[in-house]
């Protein structure tokens, strides 16, 4: 997949058009199961037409521009995991404008005419609640009237699971709340972080317990106990979390490994969310612990 990274100030000399585009419209926090089959859709399309399957995204968050006096925006996939699962999804070329003040400024006809055609889209595929342009005056209906004799435009209804609509939003919500064995019904997998081994200290009893360090911009739970999975250099281990410490340039998690490994210092790894344990739940921490890495 290539990534073409545009702003707007030089969107002219970074657009290509080299081939015809089914281009896939959104934000894609997450990449939920609503994200899923609109993806999908846009690469039957393309499979159809014979065209290059593309999406845009945005970054950073359009609110952290348009609203700037809310906390700063935490992101359930950063970008550089998205950039993974769109690949694996199929996706060849991942557009990703700045959002920035001035691209916040455009109106629909401008986004439409300097961004879209610009692509030489022929078919454009998005969430039934799309919006773009300035302060979102532009939606599904103005999209499927621009594309008029120019390109063709795909709505993707709702996805609903109990009749709420799968979103980031909700999302959101359910991952700071804790409630993150729901999230398979509406991400299709366990809600999953990454990090790196910040420190790495053997215990008397033969468990490991791991600092992983975390970028800031990454949402994380309430502070709880967690059951998780742990993977490292390709290896599955089972643990849990026994503590978030929340920092200005990013978090450390405490987590307790089961297996006898020895996990070092540096080393990537993820985190796959399973359920919380609750306060009854608590590890201590002995004194007597040995620095190990």
């Amino acid at each position: 997949m290539e990534t073409i990274f545009i702003e707007h100030a030089n969107s002219k000399s970074q657009l290509k058009k080299d081939k015809p585009c089914v281009l896939a419209l959104g934000f894609f926090d997450g990449v939920h199961l609503g994200h899923q089959k609109l993806i999908q859709t846009a690469k039957k399309i393309a499979e159809e037409k014979d065209a290059t399957l593309a999406v845009m995204t945005f970054y950073p968050h359009p609110r952290q521009i348009v609203n700037k006096k809310k906390a700063p925006v935490k992101y359930l996939t950063p970008l550089h995991i998205k950039q993974e699962i769109l690949r694996n999804m199929g996706v060849e070329r991942l557009y990703v404008i700045k959002f920035d003040s001035d691209f916040a400024l455009l109106s629909p006809d401008e986004f439409v005419n300097q961004y879209i055609l610009q692509l030489g889209c022929i078919h454009i595929v998005t969430g039934f609640d799309y919006t773009y342009g300035y302060k979102g005056l532009g939606n599904t209906e103005t999209l499927l009237q621009s594309g008029k004799d120019r390109f063709g435009v795909t709505v993707v209804n709702k996805i609903s699971y109990n009749k709420e609509k799968i979103s980031s939003t909700l999302i959101r919500e359910l991952v700071q709340q804790g409630h993150l064995e729901q999230l398979p019904k509406y991400l299709g997998t366990y809600y999953k972080v990454y990090g790196i081994i910040y420190r790495s200290l053997l215990l008397n009893d033969g468990r490991q317990e791991l600092i992983v360090k975390i970028d800031n911009d990454v949402l994380l739970p309430k502070d709880d106990h967690y059951q998780i999975q742990f993977t490292c250099n390709n290896l599955f281990y089972h643990g849990t979390i026994e503590k978030i410490i929340r920092g200005d340039n990013y978090s450390l998690l405490i987590v307790y490994i089961y297996e006898d490994f020895n996990l070092s210092v540096g080393n990537a790894v993820s985190i796959k969310w399973m359920k919380a344990l609750g306060e009854e739940n608590d590890i201590l921490v002995k004194k007597e612990n040995v620095f190990v890495g």
